[in-house]
């Protein structure tokens, strides 16, 4: 099971500083869709990508995969999934998995999905489910860029270490596909300092102003 994230502070997460982007594909989702519809799907979709990544975490930790779920359609696709990843990506090592931390620095926590080795060089990894529908695969967004940027700069500091790299793995819940997109120091740079801080100065503000 994944770790309890408790992380005795008030400090905002990663995922929460990110919500006040705005995202153009979701607001038109919820345009044309019943705020019903929107709830039940969205609480759906929680749960699932919950399940599938305990799943994951259960497989670094004991190479096992085996979860329990209403909704086995979709968390089997995204296992098979994951398999299909570690079969065409042996090079990539995955080690720990579910790191609750927290920046004492910039003041935010973050759970990493995972810390790795891709060609024996420390990498951070990120897992994404969703539904490749017509395409091919499963389409990796901007906002997870973001996201693992925060995480890279979150490891480091908290551990002491000097990771440059990180890729993030969508994985398809509708069929047996997934996505991967590797990424530079530069780009991790630019993500955390241009987009991911600035969300964060944001929600900090929001914060304190509702105090």
């Amino acid at each position: 099971m994944a770790k309890h994230r408790d992380y005795q502070n008030e400090y905002p997460s990663v995922t929460q500083c990110l919500d006040v982007l705005r995202k153009a594909g979701l607001e038109n989702w919820f345009k044309y869709n019943t705020p019903q519809f929107i709830k039940e799907k969205s609480e759906k979709g929680k749960l699932i990508g919950t399940q599938i990544h305990e799943a994951i975490h259960t497989y670094i930790e004991t190479n096992q995969t085996k979860v329990e779920t209403q909704y086995a359609e979709e968390v089997s696709n995204a296992l098979k999934s994951f398999m299909l990843f570690r079969k065409e990506r042996p090079e990539i090592i995955l080690k720990n998995a579910e790191m609750a931390l927290t920046s004492e620095k910039h003041k935010y926590n973050g759970t990493l999905d995972c810390e790795a080795a891709m060609d024996g060089v420390p990498v951070i990894g990120d897992w994404k489910s969703g539904e490749a529908k017509k395409e091919e695969k499963p389409v990796i967004y901007a906002e997870y860029k973001y996201q693992v940027a925060a995480y890279v700069k979150l490891f480091n500091e908290v551990k002491g270490a000097d990771i440059k790299d990180a890729f993030i793995v969508a994985l398809a819940k509708d069929k047996v596909a997934y996505s991967i997109y590797e990424m530079q120091s530069q780009e991790i740079d630019d993500c955390f300092n241009e987009v991911f801080l600035s969300a964060l100065k944001i929600i900090s503000y929001q914060k304190r102003k509702d105090k």
